[in-house]
Order: C-alpha cells, then sequence, then structure tokens
C-alpha cells in the first residue's frame, strides 16, 4: 500500500527544515549553493543531465583542460570526486545541523551549475520536493518525513548518496570505461572528508567521523570498502616531557583520482597506493611545516608535496 499523500502543514514543516540546513550551508560555505522548488529557467534534472553527452562531454573536457594530458579515465575520476564533494557537504550540513537525510535522488534533484574559464564556478543544487527522512522529535508523522533511529537516518544517509550518484557512475562507465567500483570509493572519499571538515566547524567531529562511516560502510553498500577511513597524527615536543603540540584527524583515502597517471604526475597524499607510513611521514611533514615546528629528523622532503587540487586530507 502506497503512502498517504502529505498535507500541506507537512510539506511546509519538511520544507522548514530543510531550509534551515541549507541556511546553516550558506553561513559556512561559497559553494554549492542548495535551495528547494520548481524547475526553472537555468535548471535541468540531475537525471537529465547525468544520461546528456554534452553534460558529460563538457565535464570531461573540463578537466582535461586543468590538467593536460589526462586520460578519459583520469577525467572521469577528476569530476567524480569534485562533484562528490559538492554533494557531500549538502548532505553533511543537513545531516550534522539538522539530523536530516534529505531526499537526493538524481529525480528528486536539479541543477544550474556556470562553469566559466578561469573563473570560480557557481554551482545551485535544487530539491524539487522537500522529501527526506529524519530523527528529530515532530508531529509530522507521514512518509516525507519518517520517524526513524539514529541507525536508520545513517543507513538513509548512505542510500541517498547511491541514489543520487549511481546515474552518473554508470553514463561515465559507459562512456569512459573506469571501473564503477573505481569511482563508488572516490565518492565515499570525498563524502567522509567533508563530513571531517563540517563535524570541525560544528564542534562535533568525533559524532561525524562515527556517522558517516556507518553510512559508508554498510555491507550491501556500492560504497563500503576496507581501506577507507580516519586516522591521527600527533606531534610532539622533541625534548622532554615532550608535550603535545598538535593534534589533527586526517582521513585516509579508499581510492585513488588517478593523478599520477597524467604527464608530470604523482601519488597524493592521501592515496589507497601510498603505503601507509609515508603517507603519515607526508602529513607530518606539511603540518610541520604549517606550525612553523622543527623538521622531522633526516627527513627526506622529495614528494612531501603533492597535488593541491583534490589533496584534501
Amino acid at each position: 500500500m502506497s503512502a498517504p499523500p502529505a498535507s500541506a502543514c507537512e510539506t511546509m514543516e519538511a520544507a522548514r527544515i530543510i531550509g534551515a540546513a541549507f541556511g546553516v550551508l550558506a553561513r559556512h560555505w561559497k559553494l554549492p549553493e542548495a535551495d528547494c522548488g520548481p524547475v526553472e529557467p537555468g535548471f535541468t534534472s540531475v537525471a537529465q543531465l547525468f544520461a546528456t553527452d554534452g553534460f558529460l562531454d563538457a565535464m570531461l573536457a573540463r578537466q582535461q583542460q586543468a590538467t593536460p594530458g589526462l586520460d578519459a579515465k583520469g577525467a572521469a575520476a577528476f569530476f567524480v570526486t569534485e562533484y562528490s564533494n559538492l554533494l557531500g557537504i549538502i548532505a553533511a550540513v543537513a545531516f550534522l545541523s539538522q539530523g536530516l537525510v534529505p531526499d537526493l535522488s538524481a529525480r528528486n534533484c536539479a541543477l544550474s551549475a556556470h562553469l566559466p574559464a578561469g573563473e570560480p564556478p557557481h554551482v545551485r543544487l535544487r530539491l524539487l520536493r522537500p522529501a527526506g527522512v529524519t530523527d528529530r522529535p515532530s508531529t509530522v508523522s507521514s512518509a516525507l518525513l519518517q520517524s526513524v533511529d539514529h541507525a536508520g537516518l545513517c543507513d538513509a544517509l548512505g542510500r541517498a548518496l547511491e541514489a543520487h550518484m549511481a546515474p552518473l557512475i554508470h553514463s561515465l562507465h559507459l562512456r569512459t570505461g573506469l571501473p564503477p567500483r573505481a569511482m563508488w570509493r572516490l565518492v565515499g572519499d570525498a563524502v567522509a572528508v567533508r563530513f571531517l571538515e563540517a563535524g570541525r566547524q560544528f564542534g562535533c567531529e568525533e559524532t561525524a567521523k562515527e556517522d558517516v562511516m556507518a553510512a559508508l560502510t554498510r555491507p550491501d553498500s556500492p560504497l563500503a570498502n576496507r581501506q577507507l577511513h580516519f586516522f591521527d597524527i600527533e606531534i610532539f615536543d622533541d625534548t622532554p616531557p615532550r608535550r603535545l603540540l598538535a593534534r589533527r584527524t586526517f582521513r585516509a583515502r579508499g581510492g585513488c583520482c588517478r593523478f599520477y597517471t597524467a604527464p608530470g604526475g604523482s601519488l597524493c597524499t592521501s592515496c589507497v597506493l601510498v603505503k601507509p607510513a609515508e603517507r603519515r611521514r607526508r602529513i607530518e611533514t606539511r603540518m610541520r611545516t604549517d606550525l612553523d615546528l622543527p623538521p622531522l629528523p633526516c627527513a627526506d622532503q622529495h614528494g612531501a608535496v603533492a597535488r593541491a587540487e583534490g589533496d584534501d586530507t
């Protein structure tokens, strides 16, 4: 039996909660913009865009223009990473600030994107209907805003991300040959780091890490992989009593963006192909430089600086 249609009051309540989440997004992040409303001039259904050759051609060409010599698989990897970062921060802010998982399925989203050469992009994601799942106490009890426990909310988060990205990954696989599994790993990497970023901003880093990993590691999810995780880097004073000087959490990637395949490219610091000890050394080297601390003893600086774009440790 299908759920009864939502009343006007229920729809208004859903829109209010989602509007509050998008307001938080706008206060802390310039990109992307997000709102809720109809498909208006300048917007195109995400499901339609992901199936349109012209859109895919333009997005892949944009990546290759920025990184000359990048092949089609690398361009697909770059675009999936870039787009997943935008989707990831929308999902993270809604989840962490409002306890909400919007309906992010491609059929419920429209996109307006202006990507002028040499200028910052302007991207706006629009939800067509303010549907979502929340665990917040609410008088709304229809299928529009379902009351679920926290585990159910994390499960809904993972499924919402999959529903949005699946059509794009399918189209890019057919177009470039990049395996879907490789792209799903990049989606998980991007979403995880955006949750970490939002958790720092909102003062709930530990909760953000736990929640996003619960969403991304569901056994039946294409997002699940054993390499993706969070880890801490701690820097202590070299002399007794060895005071703790700095501590920061980073995300270890489960995927590879293929930058190393481009002319002059290399492995990014947090790439899954970088050995854990080398990854840790590179990150600590950079932390020490940023904090104006003495370098690591006998540190070889070769390779310590990785690709800035996308090296989002």
